[in-house]
């Protein structure tokens, strides 16, 4: 029988430097396709240079053309502005990487009739010595655990989340509702995008979790964060992936995992 191990590649990115407060950043992460979706739309990165530490995901829409196009671009894009970045302002610097990649995106969806309408979200999250920058598009999650407790700290750009910050729906509904998945904010959908900009200040011995939604959308909040407490972030994110396996995994799944110290 095939384990969840054997089924879920897992990246190991080279450890980064020590913080200088003596802190260092562990860090693992995992895309699988899942058990109905042909291909995986998910895009993905980790990188490091100096005391910075960047994490991203991309997840193209499903039903569009070029979805995986587009979520290989955005984070080709955000490569690309990180090894050019400077190290001064990363909020200036994820906003900008996000517009950037939505200009790309939008420019060559219009150029090639074949991609129109390729979309896709886009978070992007950039760690210095005790803090964290955030640039957000879409209905991917960054969920933190501190003290025993899980926060989101993302808004879905959703309409039932719309709905649900309106107060027309209540939070069980919001779960079931046939606009959950339906985007109301996504990059390549238009030349001008408004990007949500989190600002997070570290302590020792948080956690976090940024999901694409095809892992989110079949977790409770308790899931995650059970799995945060695990000491072994492999092991977190293999309980993580199991869980989203023996649900059925209808969407493509993808997860980086972070943890301070």
């Amino acid at each position: 029988m095939e384990t969840t191990a054997e089924r879920i590649p897992l990246l190991v990115p080279p450890a980064g430097p020590e913080d200088p407060a003596g802190d260092s950043l562990l860090c693992r992460a995992v895309t699988h396709r899942g058990l109905v979706r042909l291909h995986n739309e998910d895009a993905f990165t980790v990188k490091t240079k100096g005391k910075y530490h960047l994490f991203a995901i991309a997840d193209g829409l499903g039903g569009h053309r070029g979805g995986s196009i587009a979520s290989e671009m955005a984070i080709d894009i955000v490569n690309s502005e990180f090894e050019k970045w400077n190290g001064k302002g990363k909020e200036r610097f994820v906003v900008r990487a996000v517009e950037k990649a939505n200009q790309e995106v939008f420019n060559t969806a219009q150029e090639h009739p074949e991609l129109f309408s390729m979309q896709t979200t886009a978070t992007v999250v950039v760690r210095d010595d005790d803090s964290l920058a955030i640039a957000h598009v879409g209905d991917c999650r960054l969920y933190r655990v501190r003290n025993g407790r899980e926060t989101v700290l993302t808004k879905d750009h959703s309409q039932a989340a719309d709905l649900l910050r309106l107060h027309l729906i209540k939070p069980e509904e919001a779960q079931q509702h046939p606009g959950r998945h339906q985007l109301t904010r996504s990059v390549g959908s238009s030349p001008f995008l408004r990007v949500d900009l989190i600002k997070e200040k570290t302590n020792y011995s948080d956690a976090y979790v940024l999901a694409s939604d095809g892992l989110w959308s079949e977790l409770e909040a308790l899931d995650i964060r059970d799995a945060l407490l695990v000491e072994n972030i492999e092991k977190s994110l293999e309980q993580l992936v199991a869980k989203v396996l023996k649900a059925g995994a209808p969407d493509n799944l993808t997860a980086i995992i972070f943890r301070v110290g």
